[in-house]
């Protein structure tokens, strides 16, 4: 049987086991801690490019369904993540602005646009700002001509200005109207 006196000198960690446990946990916490940030960059970037892409499946829905021009505006020159959609020609049946969203000026994800010409190559990132504020435009077809015209946004790349090695997303729109997104692990600005 264990006396009193032995069990309260066997329950006490002594400092030597103390600051194992904690050299130990400092370790664990200092490899653990540059994959999570880069994992909640990489949500915030796919959280924008997912609310964008939704947004430009709403406004197509919205030129199929009323039968009539719709237009997503992009952003602004600084490429702060915001859009509107609105009719293009506003009539009593087709309201202007149809719907809004607008990102805090403290978020660190950007966008940058680019016309048809500019938008082949995905392995370079667009840098942040760059041909907005621009405009799409979707028919009653539910497609976007005026994309293969080269007078409106082609691609969309959504980056995180933090760092330039997180991953950022490209949306391309065809002709068709079709938006593709893309993953591109390289993202330097240029």
């Amino acid at each position: 049987m264990l006396t009193k006196q032995f069990m309260d000198e066997s329950s006490a960690f002594t400092m030597i086991e103390l600051l194992i446990t904690l050299v130990v946990i400092s370790i664990v916490l200092a490899i653990g801690t540059p994959s999570v940030v880069r994992w909640v960059r990489s949500m915030e970037v796919r959280s924008s490019a997912e609310s964008l892409r939704s947004a430009m499946q709403r406004t197509r829905a919205e030129a199929v369904a009323r039968n009539t021009r719709i237009r997503i505006s992009l952003g602004d020159s600084t490429g702060i993540p915001s859009w509107s959609v609105t009719c293009v020609y506003a009539t009593a049946a087709c309201p202007s602005p149809l719907l809004t969203q607008t990102s805090e000026a403290s978020s660190l994800v950007r966008w940058g646009g680019a016309i048809l010409a500019n938008s082949s190559k995905t392995d370079t990132a667009l840098k942040a700002g760059m041909a907005l504020p621009g405009t799409l435009d979707f028919f009653p077809l539910g497609d976007a001509p005026q994309v293969t015209g080269g007078t409106d946004i082609a691609r969309v790349d959504v980056i995180h200005t933090a760092a330039s090695d997180d991953a950022r997303l490209v949306l391309k729109i065809d002709g068709a109207g079709t938006i593709f997104s893309r993953r591109n692990k390289k993202s330097v600005c240029s």
